[in-house]
């Protein structure tokens, strides 16, 4: 038995030592974690505003120095932009997609559909998508900010998988980027 066996203990004052040492220990990482939570809702908050285009950043200070450790902009290498330019067609699908918000999810899954078949070798890009998109309505309907809703992200993410579950759209490992990326399938299309 375990209990038979004599067990060295430390002294008492090492014991409150390292008590102490981990309530600091427990101390820090509680305040590391609120830390985290709250840059965590600021980046959310931020995101929000500069996808929005709300984010003023006219008066944010550039460093005038480099930073130790930090390579400047100009000391990066260039890397060449391959991503085409979206034109997304002119339909029949538009006029009433503008007269009546419901109308808007046919037109949506057509112009997904010409994206994805303009992308080439290039890689499904939602954010460049939807700033297209949203660019197109704003052109065509000037009178008032056409504003993207939680429907119309739901809808745009359901084709997304509805394109990848028909081969439409295939997921590739970038190495470059350390990410998963979509890219088209030039031979399939969703009906």
């Amino acid at each position: 038995m375990l209990l038979d066996y004599p067990l060295p203990l430390p002294p008492i004052h090492l014991q409150k030592k390292f008590s102490a040492i981990v309530e600091r220990v427990e101390a820090l990482k509680s305040r590391y974690q609120q830390s985290l939570t709250d840059l965590e809702a600021l980046y959310g908050a931020l995101s929000q505003q500069a996808f929005k285009g709300e984010l003023d950043v006219s008066r944010v200070a550039l460093p005038a120095a480099p930073i130790d450790g930090e390579s400047s902009v100009a000391d990066a290498v260039p890397v060449p932009i391959t991503t085409p330019v979206i034109e997304l067609p002119e339909t029949d699908l538009l006029l009433p997609a503008l007269q009546d918000r419901t109308q808007l999810a046919p037109l949506l899954r057509f112009w997904l559909e010409a994206y994805r078949t303009q992308l080439g070798s290039a890689a499904f890009s939602l954010e460049r998508f939807i700033a297209a998109a949203q660019t197109r309505l704003t052109e065509l309907h000037s009178d008032d900010d056409f504003e993207w809703t939680a429907s119309d992200y739901d809808y745009t993410k359901a084709w997304v998988f509805e394109a990848l579950a028909a081969g439409a759209l295939t997921q590739a490992f970038d190495d470059d980027g350390n990410r998963i990326e979509l890219r088209a399938a030039a031979e399939q299309s969703l009906a």
